[in-house]
């Protein structure tokens, strides 16, 4: 596996994977509009949306695109009424993940977890923690998530979906 940021060529390839009912089904509304504003930005060379920084990346197996991974750095201070900054730790690189793959013929291969110890392993080694937040009614990828490291830590309601309950998630990189 392979990762590099993505280039504004790769972005017809990422709208049509979010045509997919495998990702519209945990892609939609606001959340989605957010993700979608976020690529035009990065498409255009800006990281920062006036609220937060992000990364686009896209993984490749065999050179061919099968995911797209977004990350961010949580920065702010701490605050414990936040589903995000409550886990910012003073001193500490911690950072958010969200991934999708794209093309069916790489679902259930066992895949994802792998790509996502690969990819925090290979690009973010100064890590020391990961969070990641899937919906509660999505267990393929809790137990994915769990697969890869990753401990259940809380439960929340984002803001671009308060119906929806999702599980906040953290993987310890370094012993810290």
């Amino acid at each position: 596996m392979k990762f590099r940021t993505i280039h504004p060529q790769d972005k017809p390839l990422i709208l049509n994977w979010f045509q997919k009912s495998h990702v519209r089904e945990f892609y939609y509304g606001k959340g989605l509009e957010n993700t979608l504003k976020n690529l035009e930005l990065y498409c255009q060379g800006i990281n920062h949306n006036g609220r937060y920084s992000f990364e686009h990346w896209i993984g490749f197996i065999d050179d061919e695109p099968f995911a797209f991974l977004m990350t961010t750095p949580v920065t702010r201070p701490y605050d414990p009424n936040s589903a995000y900054d409550k886990w910012y730790i003073d001193g500490k690189n911690t950072f958010t993940l969200d991934i999708l793959i794209g093309p069916e013929k790489f679902l259930g291969k066992g895949l994802a977890s792998r790509m996502i110890q690969e990819f925090i392993k290979t690009q973010f080694a100064e890590a020391d923690f990961f969070l990641i937040d899937p919906a509660q009614n999505n267990p393929k990828a809790i137990h994915v998530y769990e697969k890869a490291g990753f401990i259940k830590v809380g439960e929340f309601f984002p803001a671009f979906d308060p119906k929806v309950l999702h599980v906040m998630m953290r993987a310890m990189l370094k012993n810290t």
